[in-house]
């Protein structure tokens, strides 16, 4: 799809926030999402960033988190009038940050990317689709990043040309949650010990 097939489609003319990190996978995202949506505002984020004004100040029809870490505060993400969504570069069983790291230590034979509307709470949204491939032998936790980086790409480009720029409405996914939420702190603390514990193990390479 170009610049000019996408202008003539029921959502190109809708106000978009896409909300992304600093990372070479979010930088292709928005230079696509630049040719389909002539009404785009974007925001880099990265922890330890101030937060953004726009955020707070924005009205419109979509509010777009893809890979982004900046938590969208449920006052903020409900003024979007169509939806809000987010990419999650990890299957629903591994709410939080880190998963990839997790994934190789614990020998999963599959991997996934979700995307979910945004809820209250982090990683708790109703699922709209979750895509999954088989994890690589000799996968290790930087090549695991690189590789769920292009799924997640891809499922970023289908849902915004299938659905939002279609005008039709989003897929419900049945599946859920897994139950525990992964945070900063743990996944730090984990790697901590890990480095020491385990030097080696590939999910430190």
């Amino acid at each position: 799809m170009n610049g000019r097939q996408a202008l003539t489609g029921p959502g190109s003319q809708d106000k978009v926030l896409l909300i992304v990190c600093t990372m070479v996978w979010c930088d292709l995202g928005v230079e696509w999402a630049r040719t389909v949506f002539p009404n785009l505002d974007v925001v880099y984020w990265d922890p330890g960033d101030p937060y953004p004004a726009l955020v707070d100040e924005w009205e419109g029809d979509w509010i777009i988190s893809y890979r982004g870490d900046l938590i969208i505060r449920e006052e903020i993400f409900t003024k979007a009038r169509k939806g809000a969504i987010n990419f999650h570069p990890a299957p629903p069983r591994h709410r939080g940050l880190g998963s990839q790291y997790y994934a190789i230590y614990n020998n999963d034979a599959d991997f996934g990317t979700t995307v979910h509307h945004m809820a209250k709470s982090v990683d708790t949204g109703k699922i709209i689709r979750a895509d999954y491939f088989a994890i690589a032998p000799g996968e290790t936790g930087s090549s695991l990043r690189l590789h769920v980086g292009a799924v997640c790409l891809a499922q970023f480009y289908d849902i915004v040309t299938d659905y939002i720029l279609a005008g039709k409405p989003l897929p419900e996914s049945p599946e859920t949650w897994g139950e525990r939420l992964f945070t900063n702190k743990d996944l730090f603390a984990w790697l901590d010990r890990l480095k020491v514990e385990e030097p080696d193990h590939p999910c430190l390479r």
